[in-house]
Parts: structure tokens; sequence; C-alpha cells
């Protein structure tokens, strides 16, 4: 994933991250954006509360996992939002949190661009609502990556993902430059 981050900073637009959890994977970012491109901005998207209960359906459920635990997951973050801000200050990056369920926080950025897009939401639903709402914003040659694409554990990315980029002109490839292989797709260039 930081392998992809890096070929995009010298593009326009800033940096997401949906679905931060406890933040481990977005200090990587901060890291990688404070050290190559200083001026973007970063966005840190999370409810912070787990999953919408009513939005976690059959196909959100791998093999030996149970639906109600699933929909109980992730809720223990009350302390990250103040985290992530500490880690804006100590990497001197510009950067928000914004803290709520996708369909009611991404409509704040219909007027942002970004280069890079990472989604780590586990869920069809939340799949399908970033992309929606953010695959437009992603610039030319930008890259969105899919933490869960090909998991066992989350079934429903790997559907919401192909079922998004199926009448597209780009769809998921693996990038296996690093030691832990990531699934993304590269907006294709205009005139491409």
């Amino acid at each position: 994933m930081i392998a992809l981050l890096e070929t995009t900073l010298d593009l326009s637009g800033d940096v997401i991250e949906c679905g931060v959890y406890r933040g481990g994977t977005l200090a990587k970012i901060l890291r990688t954006v404070a050290e190559l491109a200083a001026d973007k901005q970063v966005f840190a998207c999370d409810s912070f509360e787990g999953f919408p209960e009513d939005n976690v359906g059959r196909v959100d459920v791998g093999f030996f996992r149970f639906l109600a635990r699933i929909q109980k997951k992730f809720r223990v973050c009350e302390d990250v939002p103040a985290r992530i801000e500490r880690l804006f200050g100590y990497y001197n990056i510009s950067g928000r949190v914004e803290k709520g369920y996708f369909s009611d926080t991404l409509h704040k950025f219909s007027q942002d661009r970004f280069c890079f897009i990472h989604l780590d939401v586990d869920i069809y639903s939340s799949y399908i609502e970033c992309l929606d709402e953010l695959y437009a914003k992603l610039v030319p040659g930008g890259v969105v990556v899919f933490d869960d694409y090909g998991s066992s554990k989350w079934p429903g990315a790997k559907k919401a993902v192909d079922e998004f980029f199926a009448d597209k002109d780009a769809s998921p490839g693996k990038s296996t430059e690093r030691q832990d292989a990531a699934w993304y797709v590269r907006k294709p260039l205009a005139n491409a």
C-alpha cells in the first residue's frame, strides 16, 4: 500500500483513508506524506463506533463467522480521533478527522480531489458508499487501495469492488512490489 501511495504523491489532490479503526495504517500514511509531500492534506474517516448494524448483511459473513459478532466489531475507539489529531501535529501534516458513518460524512468532500484513497471498510455497503462518493474525486493516475479485497473474512468487499468496476475502464490489480501485497485500481489517464 505504501509503495502505491508513493507513486501518487506527485499528482494533484490529497489523501484520504476510510476505515481508520485504531490508526495503525494511517500513521504509516502520515509518515510517508510527511517525508515526500508534506503540503498534502490527509483525511481520516471512520465512525469510531463500529458498523451501522443494519448495513451488515449475509454477504459480509465469511466461513465460521457470525453476523451478530461482526455487527458488534470495532466499537472501542473513542480515544482514536484525539490520537490522530496528535499524529497530524507530530508529522506537521494538515489533516482532518471526519467522525461518523460514511453515508453521513463523505458528502463533505464534494469539492475535494484525491491522489490516493485507502479503503479499509470491511463490509459491502461501506465499500459501495465510499466508491460511489469518492472514486469520481480521484484524479487520473491516482490510486484507490482495497484493504479487504480477496479476504475470506470479508467477502462483501470483493463483491462490492467487482460490482462497482464492472462497467468502468479499470479493474482491480494486485501490487506485490513490497512484502505485503495490496489490491488496487489506478484511475486511467483521461486520454489513455
